[in-house]
């Protein structure tokens, strides 16, 4: 069987007629009956009902003719990756992003990779703290979307946005706190530890040292454990503003526990180039840091 095969046994199927397919194929009408009676001959399968003037596919012919269209997609797939490779297009690009960084915004970029870059593959490491940072200075990422960063001498860094954590708890919980001081002492500080290999802590950001913490290692297993009244903890504001709306999770808002702002960086390594796809997506990336601004007046007590 070859693709030349493959490319008669579709056309033939679209067209309706062995004429019709050759002159879409461009070759000689006994050419491609050649190809498609040989086919049908190592597959030991008729594909098409000949008895009428347009020729129609069999029910073998039609389950092959599936899979002749899965596989046509696939070479054709394999191309344009091919093509891409000759002019210097990455097969892959890879991504670290802190867990904080706003679902909206994410959106954005994928929407803008899945539109455009159909030919490049794209991994996406969610991590946390230190974890984005060690992953591009280890050149696992080429790009990386984090607020948190220590070795700023090697990195390239465009500011997003200023995101606002949300120190929340069940709201049963928050309003007992206003008569029982000690509530966010005896209740646990879920908390996400650090993901990165290398680092000395592995405890999470926006500690209260008054709390006994409980360290997990994702943050929508926090979420759920918060929602659930197992504890309280900072979120991304953005990902919980329709709890707090809604009246099932509120804001902490004590002398130790308030509401924090921090910084978003969209980070690269100055030591190494970026190749064409990840130049236009950087560039991108930077266009709506431009243009996007974190607004969580909605979800916030202060």
């Amino acid at each position: 069987m070859t693709l030349e095969q493959l490319e008669a046994f579709i056309a033939i199927a679209r067209e309706g007629s062995v004429r019709a397919a050759a002159k879409v194929l461009n070759k000689t009408q006994p050419t491609v009956s050649a190809g498609i009676k040989k086919l049908e001959g190592e597959l030991n399968v008729q594909l098409f009902n000949r008895d009428s003037y347009r020729v129609a596919l069999t029910e073998e012919g039609e389950a092959l003719y599936t899979r002749a269209l899965m596989i046509s997609d696939q070479v054709e797939q394999f191309k344009i990756i091919s093509k891409g490779m000759q002019i210097g297009i990455e097969p892959k690009i890879s991504m670290a992003i802190d867990s904080l960084c706003p679902l909206g915004f994410l959106l954005k970029i994928i929407e803008k990779f899945n539109k455009e870059f159909e030919q490049t593959k794209l991994e996406i490491d969610f991590e946390v703290l230190g974890g984005a940072e060690e992953k591009l200075l280890n050149k696992e990422s080429d790009i990386v979307i984090t607020p948190f960063l220590e070795d700023y001498s090697n990195i390239d860094i465009q500011k997003i946005c200023d995101i606002k954590l949300l120190p929340v708890g069940m709201t049963c919980l928050v309003k007992q706190s206003e008569t029982d001081c000690q509530t966010f002492v005896r209740i646990p500080q879920i908390v996400v530890k650090n993901s990165a290999k290398e680092s000395k802590s592995q405890i999470g950001y926006g500690i209260n040292e008054c709390s006994r913490q409980w360290l997990i290692s994702d943050h929508m297993i926090k979420k759920e454990l918060i929602l659930n009244g197992f504890g309280w903890g900072y979120l991304e504001a953005s990902s919980v503003i329709n709890e707090v709306n809604d009246g099932k999770l509120s804001v902490i808002n004590s002398v130790n526990i308030k509401p924090k702002s921090i910084p978003l960086y969209l980070c690269r390594s100055n030591k190494h180039a970026l190749g064409p796809v990840a130049t236009e997506l950087w560039e991108f990336i930077t266009q709506q840091c431009e243009n996007f601004s974190c607004d969580y007046r909605s979800a916030t007590t202060d």
